[in-house]
């Protein structure tokens, strides 16, 4: 039944004011757990409105716990039509925050009425323990709300087990808390003598409240790992990808994009390899025939193609163990690992005459070879540079004859 002891003194500014306070706090909290707040001035009333007259009025008049509770529900409630997220994950947070509020205020008037020494029906009738525990909620929940951001563990819960397979049974264990709690609150209000009575509530309550907490934190922890294998599966993925990124680039580092041979850089760290290695080894440096007249008659792609061409019928005539590197423009060289340097110029020459010969259009080169013994000290500049000399004395005589 409704009381109608109307109570009106200065102790209704702690629920109107907590209440006022609470709709700013609730405003936060919403934006904290990623909804989209609107800040005009009826988006604030309609957040701030609801508490201030419900537990106002609820100071005022003994208004029935049940009443008060399914009344905090809907008005909690009401926010699941306003908001275009899920609404899994709005249910999920409405009964935890709703499951939690209500269970505090119930384990408050079971300490106070044991505290008072009366019954939790003759505590609820006056005005003072009414505002009392509604108080004491109240600043609760508006310190809550202004420590959300620090809680690592309910906030990774809310933002994604709430929309996860896991969620839904829990669902149902929430509606069945909510209901079990609405039941208990029937005890607060009715006249039975037991002096045991708010005991009996205060233990179900904290037990509940274990083993939502308790569950909350399986939640978390499930979603702990699961973070930690995806984590650790993007980690690999970063690795074999850097791997395969770093692998392209070698690759393009080591060949000449336009012939598909052995770019500069590749046949310079190969001779330094040798050179290092104490590897005895000859190095031929070849420019090739007619390329500029090519290219000033038919064009650049047809120069390209006469290069291609040449890298092409040339390289199918070397060993494996050969390296065959376009060094830029028309210059191309050949390391010849563990060839002397006459067996290198019968190679070379014999080469050149088998491509003037078989190939059509002919294809003819100048080359010059260097030979590095086992223990030379010679640099790599130094090699590179006595086989361009090399090669320059052969395209002089080849001019002269």
């Amino acid at each position: 039944m409704l009381s109608f002891n109307i109570y009106t003194g200065w102790g209704l500014l702690v629920p109107s004011l907590l209440s006022l306070l609470y709709g700013f706090t609730r405003h936060h909290s919403k934006a904290v757990l990623g909804y989209t707040q609107k800040n005009t001035v009826w988006a604030w009333v309609r957040e701030i409105l609801p508490p201030l007259l419900l537990f106002t009025l609820w100071g005022m008049v003994n208004i029935p716990l049940p009443i008060l509770y399914i009344l905090v529900f809907f008005d909690k409630l009401s926010f699941l039509g306003r908001t275009k997220q899920s609404h899994m994950k709005t249910l999920f947070i409405i009964h935890v925050s709703y499951l939690t509020t209500i269970a505090l205020h119930m384990i408050l008037i079971g300490v106070c009425s044991l505290a008072a020494g009366i019954t939790m029906n003759e505590l609820l009738r006056q005005p003072c323990w009414r505002i009392i525990t509604i108080g004491i909620v109240l600043t609760v929940n508006n310190l809550v709300a202004l420590l959300l951001p620090r809680w690592r563990m309910l906030l990774t819960v809310f933002h994604t087990q709430s929309e996860s397979e896991e969620i839904k049974p829990f669902l149902v264990f929430l509606w069945f808390c909510n209901f079990f709690l609405l039941m208990d609150s029937v005890l607060c209000i009715a006249s039975i003598d037991w002096s045991l009575l708010p005991v009996f509530l205060i233990a179900s309550t904290v037990l509940l409240e274990f083993y939502l907490i308790r569950f909350l934190r399986h939640l978390y922890i499930l979603l702990h790992v699961r973070y930690l294998e995806e984590e650790h599966r993007g980690l690999v993925e970063k690795l074999e990808q850097r791997g395969r990124t770093e692998a392209e680039l070698r690759y393009k580092s080591a060949v000449d994009a336009l012939t598909g041979i052995f770019s500069r850089r590749y046949a310079m760290e190969q001779v330094e390899f040798l050179l290092q290695s104490k590897e005895p080894f000859s190095l031929v440096f070849i420019d090739l025939d007619h390329l500029k007249q090519i290219n000033d008659r038919e064009g650049h792609q047809a120069g390209d193609r006469y290069l291609v061409r040449f890298a092409h019928e040339f390289g199918a005539r070397l060993r494996k163990t050969d390296v065959f590197a376009r060094i830029g423009g028309d210059e191309f060289a050949v390391l010849l690992p563990g060839c002397e340097q006459e067996t290198a110029e019968t190679w070379m020459n014999e080469i050149r005459t088998r491509m003037e010969q078989e190939c059509s259009p002919p294809l003819s080169f100048s080359f010059g070879i260097t030979f590095a013994p086992k223990e030379s000290a010679d640099s790599v500049e130094e090699v590179f540079h006595r086989a361009d000399k090399a090669m320059y004395r052969d395209k002089q005589m080849r001019i002269r004859s």
